[in-house]
């Protein structure tokens, strides 16, 4: 799966930007609840699949640090895997081991296109 990462609004592949803002897609997720009684609740991340691609709209800068990014998306590894449990697929157990063998994958695909790219440069 190709990612057409959208840093700030404007993504690479992305030609037409006119502006969304305030419009409700009808497959939009509803923010969780929590975030109403929070005043400095602040969204991190969406992630959409449109045309068989990632297509992502996200704060990369939101803690300053990359290491934090990686207890998030390890904490969204593990709500993945228990909710997936709880709707009848698999222990959470066994399907956060697949997550992370798919993972570890990816992230040393990832490594390797971005040090080739460091290269050429």
């Amino acid at each position: 799966m190709s990612k057409k990462q959208d840093h700030g609004g404007h993504g690479h592949e992305d030609h037409h930007h006119h502006n969304h803002a305030g419009e409700m897609h009808p497959h939009q997720l509803e923010p969780p609840h929590e975030v109403f009684h929070d005043p400095k609740a602040g969204e991190i991340a969406r992630a959409w699949i449109t045309n068989g691609h990632l297509s992502l709209s996200l704060h990369s800068m939101a803690f300053g640090k990359a290491d934090v990014w990686g207890h998030v998306l390890a904490a969204m590894a593990s709500q993945v895997a228990g909710s997936m449990e709880e709707m009848g697929h698999g222990k959470a157990g066994a399907n956060l081991e697949e997550i992370r063998k798919t993972l570890n994958e990816g992230l040393a695909k990832a490594a390797a296109q971005h040090s080739v790219l460091a290269n050429k440069s």
